[in-house]
């Protein structure tokens, strides 16, 4: 018998570690092969940034520090890829995943619960997507599986640790400390060990926080925002984000959801026969948030709150799996409804699986500002003056510029010395212009998104009127140029040539490579020339993916030379920036 028990525990151990590098695997896969966002490159920023400056930086913002302080240090040993600013939050998501593992097993005392629970947030495409995000969601949620799990051991010091952490690397990461604190209260007659540790732990965490609220407090944003009273979307939106792991077009998936939701609570209602005070936990994790998120939202809210989000529902992912694990345990408990449960496990595990390979395929690398950084890098020196326009795009630029090389001086908030924005408005623009350019005779100008303009093109404009454009390189909405006071200035040359980055290309979509002056491209499929772009000077020459492209293998080739830069068009999946 005890030989049998051993092996049962072997084989779940091993099930476990499995479980877990299929988890690992899950989030680390392509994580650096599609483009930084704007949040994303904000957060880099951040980080990049001196500490003094970053904080004071976060603190006028809506976030707290806890997450740049680690990026802060995270880039600087992994440097700042793609894959690299990702990787902390990889690192996150998938200690999450063990920590669900650890805190249902506790909460339930069930090792089918406990790997359930594990399977599906390893297979989540909601906590997948938000373990590959440059942002501080995925940590929060760590942090706040961490002070559940330490609570209910009685660690005092990882719950110090999982308390602070949760509520500094967001401010909702304090919603599951008040969970855990309300919690304990109701049932502090029964529980009676460790008391005395737990008002220390939440002391010092309250007291930890109270010292960040005492810097922050007169800095943080309080206009208004767009956030809006809607308690039934916030049920309904937590709830279709996981069940089916999607935060759009709620409607659609309503039968889905009831259902799943069904068995979610059915299971929790068993086992609150079995054990009410793990139950009640779970309970409150799930149903508390809702509740919480929309009255924050109130009008008499006075800092502000933006319209609510899938993202800040990762912070409650811990609780609502740990949920799910028990809660089908007590199903399958049940003799008469066994058969059931183990249909339900094994669906929600199929969906889980499929939802998150559609995920996966969905992703692909498209060329929004990475070609044309690298453009800017070839181009210029050091010396050169750059400036910018941009519809509110600055920590994306920054970022690609340094992700092109573009190795320059940087002030304390981490902008390059010679790469200025140009304010995006003012009631004056020709004097904000003259003010921007005295005593500039020659620079580059980076477009982003010129269309943006407040006033339209008023910025390029007064340039177009008070320079001349020597040299342009149009890169879809955006594009870079070369202007000078003197007409005859020389346009800039380069023997630099830069490969396409992309390796997937779909229908609306333009495959750029960057060639010197006299260089010819063909476009390729099967032997036979597409389309074919000449190169006066140096330049981007941009190759558009028309809808009557076949599927299949394509390339860019140098006439002339052996060089040859392979990518695929596919029409599997919608076209980029149209909803399904």
């Amino acid at each position: 018998m005890i030989s049998a028990i051993d092996g049962r525990n072997v084989i779940h151990k091993i099930f476990v570690v499995f479980i877990l590098l299929l988890a690992f695997y899950l989030r680390i896969d392509d994580v650096g092969n599609w483009s930084v966002w704007w949040d994303e490159a904000f957060s880099v920023w951040i980080a990049q940034m001196r500490l003094v400056e970053g904080t004071l930086r976060t603190a006028r913002d809506i976030h707290p520090p806890l997450y740049y302080w680690l990026l802060h240090l995270w880039i600087r040993l992994t440097g700042s890829s793609e894959f690299a600013i990702r990787s902390l939050s990889v690192f996150a998501g998938l200690v999450t995943a063990a920590l669900v593992w650890s805190l249902t097993l506790r909460l339930s005392g069930r090792k089918i619960a406990a790997a359930l629970a594990l399977l599906l947030i390893t297979l989540s495409p909601f906590h997948i997507h938000w373990s590959q995000e440059t942002r501080m969601y995925a940590l929060a949620a760590m942090f706040a599986a961490l002070a559940a799990y330490a609570c209910w051991r009685g660690w005092t010091g990882l719950l110090i640790l999982g308390g602070i952490g949760a509520s500094l690397s967001h401010y909702l990461g304090a919603i599951p400390v008040v969970i855990i604190v309300l919690h304990r209260l109701i049932h502090w007659r029964e529980v009676r060990h460790g008391r005395r540790q737990f008002v220390v732990a939440i002391t010092v965490i309250v007291v930890v926080c109270l010292l960040w609220l005492a810097i922050a407090f007169g800095m943080i944003r309080s206009d208004r925002g767009p956030a809006t009273y809607d308690l039934q979307h916030a049920f309904q939106l937590m709830a279709t984000l996981f069940a089916v792991g999607s935060s759009s077009n709620l409607n659609v998936y309503i039968p889905s959801v009831v259902l799943i939701t069904s068995v979610y609570c059915l299971g929790l209602a068993l086992n609150w026969r079995d054990n009410r005070r793990a139950t009640l936990l779970l309970v409150a994790g799930c149903f508390a948030p809702p509740l919480i998120l929309a009255a924050i939202s109130l009008p008499f809210v006075p800092f502000y709150v933006p319209s609510l989000q899938e993202r800040y529902f990762i912070i409650f992912a811990p609780l609502v799996y740990a949920g799910f694990g028990t809660g089908l345990a007590a199903i399958m408990r049940r003799r008469r409804l066994r058969a059931a449960g183990m249909v339900v496990c094994a669906g929600l595990l199929v969906m889980n699986g499929v939802l998150a390979a559609e995920k996966r395929e969905a992703r692909y690398f498209r060329d929004d500002f990475r070609m044309m950084m690298a453009a800017v890098a070839t181009l210029t020196t050091a010396d050169d003056k750059v400036f910018f326009t941009s519809g509110g795009r600055k920590p994306l630029v920054y970022y690609h510029l340094d992700r092109a090389g573009y190795d320059v001086p940087k002030n304390v908030y981490a902008e390059p010395k010679n790469v200025t924005g140009i304010p995006r408005s003012s009631n004056d623009v020709p004097s904000m212009m003259q003010r921007v350019f005295a005593g500039i005779d020659r620079f580059w100008l980076i477009e982003i998104e010129a269309h943006l303009d407040e006033p339209l093109g008023a910025r390029t404009n007064w340039i177009n009127m008070n320079y001349h454009r020597i040299h342009h390189i149009p890169v879809g909405w955006n594009g870079i140029s070369f202007y000078s006071k003197n007409v005859n200035d020389a346009a800039p040359e380069s023997e630099v040539i830069i490969p396409p980055v992309v390796t997937e290309a779909r229908p609306a979509d333009q495959v750029r490579i960057g060639v010197p002056a006299g260089t010819t491209v063909d476009l390729v499929h099967s032997g036979q020339t597409v389309d074919t772009h000449h190169a006066e000077t140096w330049t981007l020459l941009q190759f558009d993916v028309y809808s009557f492209y076949f599927n299949g293998q394509y390339a860019l080739r140098l006439r002339g030379e052996e060089a040859s830069y392979p990518f695929t068009v596919t029409h599997s999946q919608e076209f980029p920036g149209v909803a399904a």
